[in-house]
């Protein structure tokens, strides 16, 4: 098993999210409390025909163990990706997670994520196939993450399905394809799959603060939750989870002191991307919005970041002239942050 589910305290995992969970986002994700994290989903196709994407952000700082997830649409490919993937990056790669649940449009118009789950039963790359195969070109254990259907029944189908071919654990969002990430999550059909099932099972779908995962582990009883868009520019959510499932009591946090955390977690994160070469592959003015999710001023923070550097032209920057750039857009960046952060101090005293 990738995970000791025996553990008294449901485990914690950070979501496989594109342009989100690359290496330094994991590794302060981990030392927040994540318990487990995945990479950015890394596209079979891709990767076998020499994509340097994975090679770039698929990699685990400090070799901390993590879990890489594949997206593709045929079971040869997603097989021969993953067996190369984990001779790529072991030791520090525990297990390999199929993206069978992605509802972005440009991913199930290829019949990827998602559209997997529209396979019929017993075709090559229907999920149950796909891991099949997987599970006998890898080493690894092999796990899957999906969505719902609308019908419980057929939901339930594909859960033992994939049980049975041989997954070491799912992980479900509890919405449909066609909800994309609107409406809430539907955890009644979690539940139903955690009594079915007999391999842990993973909750994934707004848990975004102490009460919404109190409430997914009295009606689920799930062996993990998975935290996504939450934790999005916030990985100091897994800090007040992980505290409160120790103390049973939410973290009580003034504005002032939420400026201090989110700052220290911006600091460090720009100096993982630099540390690791990252830089050129992330979009950082993106990313440190992110980083004002629920502040005081967020939306004139946002605006000041979006002003930065606005007429430079990215897409004529070598890899090297791009760290540059963004180092120094990085350090204006915190300067509006502790602008903020003085601010709040001042008219929260």
């Amino acid at each position: 098993m990738f995970y000791d589910f025996s553990k008294k305290k449901p485990a914690l995992f950070l979501a496989p999210m594109a342009d989100v969970t690359n290496p330094a986002f994991r590794s302060i994700a981990h030392e927040r409390g994540a318990d487990f994290t995945y990479t950015e989903m890394i596209h079979s196709d891709g990767f076998n025909h020499g994509d340097p994407y994975a090679k770039n952000r698929g990699f685990s700082i400090q070799d901390v163990p993590y879990g890489i997830q594949i997206v593709g649409n045929n079971a040869e490919s997603i097989a021969k990706a993953a067996a190369g993937l984990q001779d790529l990056f072991k030791p520090a790669v525990k297990v390999i997670d199929i993206n069978m649940g992605c509802p972005a449009p440009p991913i199930t118009k290829t019949g990827c994520g998602a559209a997997l789950m529209a396979q019929d039963y017993g075709s090559p790359n229907h999920p149950a196939s796909i891991v099949r195969r997987v599970s006998d070109a890898v080493e690894l254990p092999v796990t899957a993450k999906i969505r719902i259907f609308k019908d419980d029944e057929k939901t339930i189908r594909l859960a033992k399905s994939l049980e049975d071919a041989g997954v070491s654990a799912i992980t479900v969002h509890g919405r449909t394809k066609d909800q994309m990430y609107s409406g809430n999550a539907n955890w009644d059909i979690i539940a139903k799959i955690k009594k079915e099932l007999s391999i842990p099972v993973i909750l994934n779908g707004d848990i975004v603060d102490e009460k919404a995962l109190q409430s997914a582990m009295d009606l689920t009883g799930c062996d993990g939750y998975m935290i996504g868009r939450g934790a999005i520019g916030n990985p100091h959510l897994f800090w007040r989870l992980k505290s409160y499932l120790k103390s049973g009591e939410p973290e009580n946090i003034s504005a002032p002191d939420e400026f201090v955390v989110r700052i220290a977690d911006l600091n460090q994160y720009f100096l993982l991307l630099k540390r690791y070469d990252l830089l050129p592959h992330v979009n950082i003015r993106a990313h440190a919005q992110w980083f004002t999710k629920g502040l005081p001023y967020s939306r004139e923070m946002r605006l000041k970041i979006n002003e930065l550097h606005k007429d430079v032209k990215i897409r004529e920057f070598s890899d090297a002239e791009l760290t540059v750039e963004r180092e120094s857009l990085g350090i204006e960046i915190e300067e509006i942050f502790n602008e903020y952060a003085d601010k709040c101090r001042q008219d929260y005293s």
